[in-house]
């Protein structure tokens, strides 16, 4: 149990124990928290640090009380940011987020976020006010407010959606419908916006839920495998395994007799992941031959797809070819993830990882991350990232300092960082590893 506010410091003063009696500066966080006074907050918590060391709970208030107060800054960009790092931060964020929800200093859109990270974590309330902001005039905020709705006793206001103005609707009306069963109406409307829409990522939502309508919509989705944009294509391969993957096997198997494109990449993972047979021996052989021949950005992704499947010899050899060809730095990264799953390989992946912290990109602060949970070397390279990098590698760092290399001490003092963001994905980061415990 957490003490706050005057219970804490009365036990402090009563206590019988000396750590008790520590935890005095702690009270004064906590104090500071509650005032929302963020400097005096970071000033009381030097003063815990240097008596009782580390707190990583009293770090995730204090970068929590950051994000919030960011929330409802002028600057719209900075107030997104900060609601997506606290829907990310864990069970550590939830009193931001229900403080955000009510908050009157916040923007409509804002509070509609901090309601939505709370319905998604199961809070019953929150998913109700959020729903009664459907009507907004606002399409933004009405968007997340159909992110709650019902697919079945909501259809006809999902419906009316699909043809609304505003993108961001039709697009959120159709992810809802495909969460349940669609009939007739549904499918029709849905079967033309995956057609006809002019924004790729609505035709792509309009095509993910037309894989919830089974073999009526097979000849509707396969259509979309000819569609201009990856986006949409990639949708209309995993919708059509999603109907049939014995029948998917056919159409999206021809894609393989093209040069590689990221949709012929990802109809080789899926293919490749039914683990047996001619069709998956194939797409694996895709898979080996791109990360060798393709293009930077598509060896990448083969890599990517490689790690998503279970080992084999074949693969494990394809990658250490390729690792040991390959000169662009960003696919050495991806071939070395790719080896660490698999046992047998980390030697050959730790030591690509490793050559790869010595440079000054974002490869090198990304191999370090990789690395930071077994070599000291590497998290004081991420901490040279996070002294001396870009804003976008200072962001990475910040965050991933924190949460991902367990070091959230070093990260506080990038809150005071120059670039707004960076002092976002730094709060965001402490309050992650106090979630994360």
């Amino acid at each position: 149990m957490r003490l706050r506010g005057p219970l804490l410091v009365v036990w402090c003063l009563f206590g019988t124990t000396a750590v008790g009696c520590t935890s005095a500066p702690r009270a004064q966080v906590v104090s500071a928290v509650e005032q929302r006074d963020l400097d005096g907050a970071m000033e009381a918590y030097t003063r815990l640090e240097s008596v009782d060391g580390i707190d990583l709970a009293m770090l995730g208030e204090i970068g929590g009380l950051h994000l919030e107060l960011a929330a409802i800054s002028e600057d719209p960009a900075v107030r997104l940011a900060a609601v997506q790092q606290l829907a990310m931060g864990g069970t550590a964020a939830r009193e931001n987020l229900e403080r955000l929800s009510n908050a009157e200093a916040a923007e409509p859109v804002v509070r509609a976020r901090a309601l939505q990270a709370l319905a998604r974590r199961g809070d019953g309330h929150a998913k109700a006010v959020l729903y009664g902001l459907a009507d907004s005039d606002d399409p933004e905020v009405a968007a997340l407010a159909l992110s709650v709705a019902d697919p079945a006793e909501d259809r006809a206001r999902l419906l009316e959606a699909l043809r609304h103005p505003a993108a961001s609707m039709r697009r959120e009306a159709a992810l809802r419908l495909g969460e349940g069963e669609l009939g007739r109406e549904a499918i029709l409307e849905l079967s033309d916006l995956a057609r006809v829409d002019p924004e790729p990522r609505v035709r792509a939502s309009a095509v993910r839920a037309l894989g919830s309508a089974g073999e009526t919509a097979w000849d509707a989705i396969r259509a979309r495998l000819s569609d201009p944009e990856s986006s949409v294509r990639l949708a209309a391969i995993r919708s059509l395994v999603r109907v049939d993957r014995v029948r998917a096997r056919g159409p999206i198997g021809v894609l393989l007799s093209a040069p590689p494109s990221p949709a012929a990449l990802e109809a080789a993972r899926v293919l490749a992941m039914a683990g047996e047979g001619e069709d998956a021996t194939v797409a694996r052989a895709y898979l080996h031959s791109a990360i060798l021949a393709a293009g930077s950005t598509l060896r990448s992704q083969a890599a990517i797809a490689l790690v998503s499947l279970p080992p084999d010899a074949a693969t494990d050899d394809a990658l250490r070819t390729a690792l040991e060809n390959e000169e662009n730095r960003t696919v050495r990264l991806g071939l070395a993830r790719a080896l660490m799953q698999h046992e047998g390989s980390e030697a050959q992946a730790h030591e690509a990882l490793e050559a790869l912290t010595e440079g000054d990109d974002m490869a090198a602060l990304q191999a370090s991350l990789l690395l930071s949970g077994v070599a000291d070397e590497a998290v004081d390279a991420i901490r040279r990232f996070l002294e001396e990098g870009d804003p976008l590698e200072r962001r990475v760092a910040a965050r991933g300092l924190a949460r991902d290399a367990g070091r959230p001490d070093l990260v506080r003092p990038a809150l005071n960082d120059e670039d707004a963001m960076v002092r976002i994905h730094a709060a965001g980061g402490l309050v992650a590893a106090a979630s994360k415990g």
